[in-house]
């Protein structure tokens, strides 16, 4: 099983900077693909379903080039590190990435006919544009709605994201490219991340925690690691007026941001399609763990329940079932759809929830069949 933390995937902090490993320079030679899969680590599992990646296996009629990088943000600025640091933001889009190649390099190499576009864990991160305190771009603004006015720190966030989103899309769409955008469904990870187990530079480990609920959490910690990041939420060190901003509102604000690009400025586009990755993972409208099997999954949400199905391997035992139509004697087992980080999806996750809506969203724009309003 493979287990990626955001802030992973080949990431050093150097000199202030977060980037990502470099290899050696893009070939010059083409290298054409169907589908590119572009964005940060939880990218992978956009990609792996569609058929590349260590341990993915190929689909039937389409190649994929699985692009991802870890913490790979397309937002400028310097990020807030939840451990007190900072670092350049990680953009992916315009700086090489883990691969070596930039976006624009990328869509050359590869030739892609349908490209799949996803961020949200490091692009949620507060962070500053200009020198100021407190930082001067956050989301999650928790008072921002169509009857407030928001702030400024938030527009800026949506600003400074839409126009770099807005111009990824139009780069795309220029070599002749199809769009894919995935709205990204919720995070919920338990405490700070990396730990501090010598796995990272120091200045990186406990770097990031966008925490999930609505009122300041506390990380427990692994008692069997030492190292880990445990203790209440807490502003970043070295900041002033950072004020606790819940994973869950940012994410939402995120989305809604990405949806108004895809209307505002691709509506007349059938070539631009949006991805509704979090309507499958989360049920009820909140994260879990669980989620039912298709077509279940955005529309039961599932309850951990004495298992009263007779001949069942675990009647009689607490078990995570989804009440498909009222009869529990007919209810399916749930599926543990999210890695331990909370943040990333579980194999399960990947092949039996995410792939029977993304492959054929995506077969529908090779032209091969699948089924356009899989896409929403």
């Amino acid at each position: 099983m493979h287990k990626f933390l955001l802030l992973v995937a080949g990431v050093v902090l150097a000199g202030g900077t977060l980037t990502a490993c470099l290899g050696g320079p893009p070939p010059d030679q083409p290298d054409p693909h169907d589908v590119l899969v572009v964005g940060d680590s939880v990218s992978f599992s956009l990609g792996c379903v569609l058929g590349d990646g260590n341990g993915c296996p190929p689909r039937p009629g389409y190649t994929t080039a699985n692009e991802y990088s870890g913490a790979c943000t397309i937002a400028p600025g310097t990020l807030s590190l939840y451990n007190g640091g900072t670092a350049g933001a990680p953009n992916c889009d315009t700086q090489p990435d883990q691969f070596g190649r930039t976006w624009q390099q990328a869509a050359a190499h590869f030739v892609p006919k349908v490209v799949v576009i996803n961020t949200a864990g490091w692009e949620i991160v507060d962070r500053w544009l200009t020198i100021t305190q407190p930082p001067d771009y956050e989301w999650g603004d928790p008072g921002c709605s169509p009857q407030n006015v928001c702030s400024a720190n938030y527009k800026n966030a949506a600003e400074q994201y839409s126009s770099q989103l807005y111009d990824a899309i139009n780069m795309f769409r220029s070599f002749g490219a199809k769009v894919v955008v995935s709205e990204s469904p919720y995070i919920q990870p338990l405490q700070p991340e990396p730990p501090n187990d010598g796995t990272v530079p120091p200045d990186l480990a406990c770097a990031w925690w966008e925490a999930y609920p609505q009122s300041p959490p506390t990380a427990q910690g692994d008692p069997n690691n030492p190292l880990t990041c445990p203790g209440a939420w807490r502003p970043p060190p070295n900041t002033s007026g950072v004020t606790y901003r819940s994973s869950k509102t940012k994410i939402d604000q995120l989305n809604t941001i990405v949806e108004l690009v895809k209307n505002n400025y691709f509506n007349n586009d059938p070539n631009v399609l949006l991805f509704n990755f979090k309507k499958h993972f989360n049920p009820g409208g909140a994260y879990s763990d669980y989620v039912c099997p298709p077509p279940h999954d955005s529309d039961t949400v599932p309850q951990n329940v004495l298992d009263m199905r007779p001949g069942s391997p675990t009647f009689g035992q607490l078990v995570w079932q989804c009440n498909i139509d009222g009869n529990p004697l007919h209810n399916v087992n749930a599926i543990l759809a999210r890695a331990i980080d909370h943040s990333h999806l579980s194999p399960a996750g990947e092949f039996q929830i995410l792939q029977p809506y993304l492959e054929p969203c995506v077969q529908s724009l090779l032209g091969i069949g699948g089924d356009a309003s899989k896409c929403s």
